[in-house]
């Protein structure tokens, strides 16, 4: 699994809405961006009560600017 440098720190300032609560928004990039498939993190949301679509996770993640470390 790649290392993440600022997985624990997730900056949220690209948030202009507020549909999805943060640590939800958090998790959800945190669990993509260390290597769960956007399909599973749709999942996992969806077992949290947060129904997000991949393309929506995905976005945050590119707002985010997160990338694994290579």
């Amino acid at each position: 699994m790649p290392r993440i440098s600022r997985l624990n720190w997730i900056g949220l300032d690209f948030v202009e809405r507020e549909r999805t609560p943060e640590p939800a928004m958090a998790l959800g990039i945190q669990a993509h961006v260390a290597g769960l498939s956007l399909s599973n993190t749709v999942d996992l949301l969806d077992a949290l009560g947060v129904q997000r679509s991949w393309k929506a996770i995905h976005d945050w993640r590119q707002k985010a600017e997160l990338q694994p470390d290579s």
